[in-house]
């Protein structure tokens, strides 16, 4: 039987909505506080005034419930980033609020391009049998493991064409766990972190990459072999999800 949870999420979605914008871009992001308790949001690896970095206490007040706070900076990075509250975590956090944050290059090489560029935010839920809240509380023991917020079968699978070049972007806000990510029938490179672009002659071919929690992690491959091939997280308890077969 599918499990259906009640979450807290961005413009109602879990995760939030993926922001897509441009190195070089002044964005300004309006945050309104529908929450019943206090909230500041954190965007995650960017380089930005710490004015705008959503520490509480540090660089802003908190957002009171009903309140609005317009985060405004311009961005000087490119890459694969996240964002999430820096308050009251372990409860925000763990009922869902989080969201990817990618910033394509200005100028991107004219001879290297993707035909095929996904997303997956990864993510870490205790929820007991016959409820439909997340346990904030909950350090050690997560019973439902997920990508975009799904467990399969209703994960959306990944299409591409053969001979595509495929970019899959990685970011883990789990509360406490690392995933090891391995993927089936093809071998990949990781090129990208949170921190910036990996040079080339640093590259080198995997089947599985490890995203620590707090990370992003791009890989890029070829899809050169026909066929229904998993992507899935290599610790064995977060492969079966609740002990399932299915």
């Amino acid at each position: 039987a599918a499990v259906t949870v009640d979450a807290w999420g961005f413009n109602g979605s879990v995760p939030g909505p993926t922001i897509e914008v441009v190195e070089g871009d002044r964005v300004r992001l309006i945050v309104e506080n529908r929450l019943p308790e206090g909230f500041s949001m954190h965007w995650h690896g960017l380089e930005i005034p710490f004015e705008m970095d959503g520490m509480p206490g540090i660089s802003q007040d908190l957002i009171p419930p009903g309140g609005r706070f317009a985060y405004e900076f311009t961005l000087r990075q490119h890459g694969t980033f996240m964002y999430h509250p820096h308050h009251d975590e372990m409860t925000q956090m763990a009922m869902g609020m989080m969201g990817m944050l990618v910033i394509h290059p200005r100028r991107p090489p004219a001879d290297y391009k993707v035909d095929r560029d996904f997303a997956i935010m990864l993510s870490e839920w205790r929820i007991e049998p016959g409820t439909m809240r997340p346990d904030p509380n909950e350090m050690v023991d997560f019973n439902v493991l997920t990508m975009n917020a799904k467990s399969f079968p209703a994960t959306a699978p990944l299409v591409c064409k053969t001979g595509d070049r495929v970019r899959i972007r990685i970011g883990n806000l789990s509360s406490m766990s690392h995933h090891s990510i391995h993927m089936h029938g093809h071998y990949f490179k990781v090129v990208a972190t949170d921190g910036g672009n990996i040079p080339v002659s640093a590259q080198w071919p995997e089947t599985t990459v490890i995203v620590p929690t707090g990370s992003t992690r791009d890989i890029e491959l070829v899809t050169d072999a026909p066929g229904d091939w998993a992507i899935h997280c290599h610790m064995l308890h977060h492969a079966m999800n609740q002990m399932g077969h299915g």
